[in-house]
This record gives C-alpha cells, structure tokens and sequence, in this order.
C-alpha cells in the first residue's frame, strides 16, 4: 500500500538525448495513457488516487508535465451530485463532451459493465424470471421479502396499474438507498473471513463492493432526477439503521440465507423497473407524461457510456439491467457449496476492466491527435502503439 508512483520520467531523462526529441509526443501519450490505467488500477488503494499520486518530478524537454490523478471524491463535486430540482432534465447548455467523467469517481474504483442494444432487450424479456424456494430458509427469505413488498407498496403509494412519478420518485430513493447495504456487509464479512483464515478470498470480496458501488450509483442518478424531502429521507434512514444491523446478524449465522433474500429483493427491483419502463413508453400513462420526455442526466451517460441524447427511460433499463445482474449473482451465490471455491463472475470483472482501459486509451489518443502532438499513423494490429516513422529511423540508427 505505499503510494503509486508510475512512471517517473525525470529518472530517465539521461537515456532521452537531443537525438530522440521526435519521439517525445510518444512519450507524452504513453505518460498520460500510464496515467489512465495508474488510475483504474488504483481502484483498491483510493487513497493513492485521491492524494493524485501520479506525477513527474521534472518535466521533459518538449513534454507537458503529468497533472496528478485527482478524484472528485468530496467538497464541490458531492454538492453537486446531491443539489438536484425535482425531475428536470440537464440544462441544454450541458453536453457531454464537458462533463469530467472524474465526477463520477466511481469509474475510477469499481468498473462496471457497459450494457450493449441486445443485452438490454434480453434482460427487457427475461425481467420477471423468479427463483423458485426449495429449501426452509428460501421459504422464509422469500415470504419476508414479499412482506416487505407489499408494505412497501402501501407506504410508498405504489400501484402496478399507471403508476404516478411522484410515487415513483422517492420509492426508487428508497429502494436504491436500502440496495447498497447488502453487499457492503458480504464484502466486509468476507474481508474479515479471509484475514481470520489467513486463506484467500478467490475475487468474491469485488464482486460484492461492485454490487455496492453500482446501487449507489443508481441512487446518484435518481438523486440527479428527484429531490428528496423530509419524509423521504427519514424513511431512508429508518430503514438503514433497522436493516443494516439484522443483515449483519444474519449474514454472521448463514450468509446463503442472506444473499437469497437479496436475489428476492433484486426480483422486485426488476419487476418495478420493467413495469415503469413499459409505463413510460406507453402514451397517455402518468409516467409517459412526466418522464418520456427526459434527458438523462451526465453523471448516467459517463457511467453507462450512454449517447448524448440519452433519455432517462434508457437510464432506467440500463439500472434494470444491473439488478439483472445483481439477482443472479445472488441466487448463484446462495447455491454455492463451500467457502474454497473461485467466484464464477471473476472473469466477468477482468473483461469489464479491460474494455473501460481500452474505451481511456481509444480517448486518450484521440484527444492528443485533436492536440496535434500525433501527426503519424499508428499501427495497432498487434495492440501496441508506435510511430511508423520514427520506429524505422531507430530501426535503421540500430543497424
């Protein structure tokens, strides 16, 4: 856990002479594509990212310097994630294009997975999938999730038939608040089993930091979408503090039972949000009116990769997509015999990694060719990166 230094060009400074200064544009892209990567693979160590560890001591002859890696984690950025009118779209004056996708520190700690046209329309068909009880405990889960659904309904004012926005609003704030807690209790309980056991954890402690990570995320966005009042945020914290230690204990006796009851509560996560979906695509309902004609908001198109006339109905099956995930990650979890085994979604995280590399890379160069530091051609049909021209000037210095 010592502090990331990456790339310290000045230690090298005497290896790069008046002869080489063609290849200091090259130079410049690797430090800053050094710097995106330093950055995503910091997401374990936040503090490094959040004290901008990334750094040159001495800037190059013909080099810009290489800004620290600084996270919006706190101060002004918080204010703004959490100072939002009651559903309005962003102001037109906002694009894309000038949102700093370090906003939304989450891309920087946890990466999630970017959801393609024919994934969301499979996950649109397949919403209503239920895992059906078998054992005692999955009865008991799923008989008190449907206790708490339905007293949920009767508070929130929810009705299956035209649901209203305004019922809608601070359900999905509830919802969302509530989600996150599950999988930052698994992850801390898991964390504390591997140091007792002094055994490894085999990936699932990321699994379910990127479960947290992700609901609290979509409650981001419903907080960029809604206002929250007095009644709401009361709720919230009601249910945290009644919640959040009776998970513990369960989760302490038989943590199985507790990831069941979560892919329970993800089924009716998926089952509302399908049904406000085809709500807001239907004309003439309540929710068609009041929200069919919405932007999502930045911090949605930066964290889904969204198009920037993204709608906030393709915001919400991006979110039904995620819990999606997140209820069959927790009914394959509750199956699971054993503690030893691999975490059969790990392999899922590294791609899901390795596409959000490859998306700052593609950036990266693209905003240093806009900057005119890259004025050749790179080859990259082996996936590296170098100067046609100035590879063949060394080729030839060398023989």
């Amino acid at each position: 856990h010592e502090p990331v230094r990456g790339w310290d060009l000045a230690q090298n400074h005497s290896l790069i002479t008046t002869q080489h200064t063609h290849i200091m544009p090259l130079v410049t892209l690797g430090a800053r594509c050094g710097q995106a990567l330093v950055g995503l693979a910091s997401r374990n160590v936040p503090r490094v990212a959040r004290a901008g560890a990334l750094t040159t001591t001495a800037p190059l002859a013909g080099a810009a310097t290489v800004q620290p890696a600084r996270l919006a984690l706190g101060g002004a950025a918080h204010r703004t994630l959490w100072s939002s009118p009651t559903a309005r779209s962003p102001p037109p004056q906002e694009k894309l294009a000038d949102f700093d996708p370090q906003e939304a520190a989450h891309t920087w700690r946890q990466q999630n997975h970017i959801w393609s046209e024919p994934e969301l329309v499979h996950v649109m068909e397949n919403a209503d999938l239920k895992h059906r009880p078998k054992t005692l405990t999955d009865k008991a889960a799923h008989t008190f999730m449907r206790t708490l659904y339905h007293s949920f309904n009767f508070v929130t004012g929810y009705r299956e038939e035209n649901p209203s926005a305004k019922a809608m609003e601070w359900r999905l704030i509830v919802l969302e608040s509530f989600a996150g807690v599950p999988g930052f209790i698994a992850a801390g309980f898991r964390h504390f089993y591997s140091l007792r056991r002094l055994e490894r954890d085999h990936g699932f402690i990321y699994t379910f930091l990127e479960e947290a990570e992700n609901e609290r995320m979509h409650l981001l966005v419903c907080m960029k979408m809604f206002d929250a009042g007095r009644a709401t945020r009361a709720l919230v914290i009601t249910t945290q503090v009644v919640m959040t230690p009776a998970l513990m204990l369960m989760y302490a006796i038989r943590p199985k039972a507790v990831h069941r009851f979560v892919g329970y509560l993800e089924e009716t996560a998926c089952h509302t949000y399908s049904n406000v979906i085809k709500h807001c695509e239907i004309p003439g309902t309540k929710l068609h009116t009041d929200w069919g004609h919405l932007d999502a908001p930045l911090i949605a198109k930066a964290y889904w990769n969204l198009e920037e006339d993204a709608s906030w109905v393709t915001c919400l099956k991006h979110i039904l997509a995620d819990e999606a995930h997140h209820r069959d990650v927790n009914h394959t979890i509750a199956d699971l015999d054993g503690t030893g085994m691999e975490n059969p979604f790990i392999h899922k995280h590294e791609g899901d990694f390795e596409a959000a590399a490859k998306r700052h890379m593609k950036k990266m160069l693209a905003d240093a060719k806009s900057r005119g530091e890259i004025s050749e051609e790179y080859n990259q049909a082996d996936g590296h990166l170098f100067n046609k021209k100035a590879h063949a000037e060394s080729e030839n210095r060398n023989q």
